[in-house]
């Protein structure tokens, strides 16, 4: 069997920058197909755990320009 690679990829990046990034999020999700309604029913309770701590004040947040700070100071 002839690989249809080179036209495959061809033809995909005659795509719009949007509709690539769209394949290129189907096709990694293709490759973890066999998991992903486990992970994903896990991502979803563990989010609406943590929404509710935030909604009810439970949660200690810190502001984004905190945490940005911290990751380039922990860069440097």
């Amino acid at each position: 069997m002839v690989s249809k690679f080179p036209e495959v990829e061809s033809q995909a990046r005659k795509l719009s920058e949007p509709e690539r990034a769209r394949l290129a999020l189907a096709l990694i999700e293709s490759l973890d197909a066999a998991d992903d309604g486990d992970v994903a029913e896990a991502w979803r309770v563990e989010v609406d755990s943590r929404w509710r701590e935030i909604e009810n004040g439970t949660a200690v947040t810190i502001p984004a320009a905190e945490v940005f700070a911290n990751a380039r100071n922990a860069l440097k």
